[in-house]
Formats: structure tokens, sequence, C-alpha cells
């Protein structure tokens, strides 16, 4: 008996490490899957790749360029094509998006040598890479040639959505998030209740400089800004969701929407979408 009983006991110890090796291995294979999508941006064009597989991926946005950029992320109407979009948005501009595309996130702008992060779940189909920052003449930057499509195939696999420390909305025309967030690793859902496209873009204070000091030089640039923009998540179109994956030191920062309003032309931002927090 007592040897049956050894037997049994070395079975199930045998058999628990064993369905903890199988779990440890299934985390890590999960973990792996999330697939990185380094894009380039300098002036004034992306490098990144042709074709992504369907799916889970992060987008990772490096700025090698001297102005700031992003990299909102458009998913095509099934039936449009890349260029009957490109057309249509050099001629119309963000006006053209609605009846032909759906903003699904993005990075949000990053200043001369930054980097960030988003997560998103991509379906199959045909996607555009496009920045819209301005340059100091006024013309946004997918203009003068910064535009990519990125063709994304295969058949996309059901997961559970990532862990996040908080979830923040958007409105029209407000940000429902804390007013301060903790240094370090983060990741934060971002969810769009309004009945227009909003973005959810993240600006560092430099040193000694406040709100007021953004607003005053947005209405009248002169010298550097008194931010380093550091990503955040790009326009989200109404009823769209995203994950920003960010990494903040402590300091001053503010989040803002520059999308315009139709009915006014206006920036988001100008009809109070703009918010001050403390990382801490």
């Amino acid at each position: 008996m007592s040897t049956v009983r050894n037997l049994r006991t070395s079975l199930l110890l045998f058999i628990a490490v064993g369905v903890g090796v199988l779990m440890l291995g299934c985390r890590s294979t999960s973990a792996e899957s999330v697939e990185v999508i380094e894009v380039g941006a300098g002036e004034f064009t992306f490098s990144a790749p042709q074709t992504v597989q369907a799916g889970r991926v992060t987008l990772r946005l490096t700025n090698y360029g001297q102005e700031p950029h992003h990299a909102q992320l458009i998913r095509l109407n099934d039936g449009v094509s890349y260029d009957q979009f490109a057309t249509a948005l050099m001629e119309k501009g963000e006006a053209a998006v609605p009846a032909l595309a759906t903003l699904v996130g993005g990075v949000g702008a990053v200043s001369e040598n930054g980097s960030a992060d988003v997560t998103a779940d991509l379906t199959p189909g045909t996607y555009v890479l496009a920045c819209f920052v301005p340059s100091a003449d006024g013309q946004p930057h997918f203009a003068k040639g910064m535009m990519k499509p990125l063709v994304v195939t295969g058949q996309a696999m059901l997961a559970s959505p990532p862990e996040s420390s908080d979830t923040f909305t958007m409105a029209d025309f407000t940000f429902e998030m804390p007013d301060s967030l903790p240094a370090g690793p983060a990741t934060y859902r971002v969810v769009n209740a309004g009945e227009q496209p909003h973005e959810l873009n993240l600006l560092k204070l430099e040193p000694g400089k406040t709100l007021a000091d953004v607003q005053a030089w947005e209405a009248a640039p002169s010298g550097p800004p008194p931010y380093q923009a550091v990503g955040g998540i790009n326009g989200i179109s109404p009823g769209g969701e995203g994950y920003m994956e960010l990494n903040l030191p402590p300091g001053d920062y503010i989040a803002v929407c520059k999308i315009p309003d139709p009915a006014s032309g206006e920036a988001h931002s100008h009809l109070g979408m703009i918010k001050g927090f403390t990382v801490r």
C-alpha cells in the first residue's frame, strides 16, 4: 500500500508540474504573439512593411526627422482603393475620410528622436498610414507625400483585451481621465464616446511652462514650442477604441485633440478638448 501511495503521489506531482509548464508555455506564446510593427518617420515619408498579418499588433513609431510626426492608422472601406482614397484626401483633406474609411488609432505625434507605441487589433483589409501634422507653411505632411498603404492579410485570431490600468473616454469636446498618472510603463484603454472622431495626443511641458503657454504658442507660434510631443493615440472614429502604451517620466503634461470640427473648422482643442495632468 505504501508503494502504491508513493507512486500515486509521484504521478500527481508529475501531472501538476506538466500542467504548470504547459500553462507557462501558453502565457509565453500569447505574449510573443503580439507582433511589433516598426514605423520610421521623416520628412516626408514613412518606412514600414507593405503587409502585416491580421490580429493584435503593437505599432511603434520612431521619428528620425526634424519635425513632429504621427502615424494615423486608417482602414479603408471595402471596395475603396488606396489611389481612390489618396486622390480624395488631396482634394478634400480630412473631410474626405468619413465617407471612405474609418480612423482606427495609430501613434500620436512624437518630436524629433522620439518614439511611442500603441496596440491595435487589425482585421483584414487595406489600411493607410498618414501624417496630418502641418509644417510651418501650413501644409499637412500627407500633402507632401507622407502617406503609405498597409495591407493586412490572413485571419485575425480572437483575443481577450489587453490588460489596462484605466480607461480614458473622449467625448465632444472633453477628456474623461485622471488629473494624475503614475510614472513608468502602463497601458491605457481609450474610448471614443463622441459623435466626431477624436484623438488623445500627449505633450510634455518644458520646465516652468503651463497650459496657458501652450495655448499662447499655438495661437501665435514663435520660436520652439513649450513642450515635447510624446505620443498618445491618434484619431479614432465614433464608437471605436484603442490602447496606448505609455512610459512617461514625472512632469507636467497636456492631453489634446487637434482634429478639426466639421461645422466650424476649429480644432477640437479650441472647443475645450485640452487637459493638463501630472505624472508622478
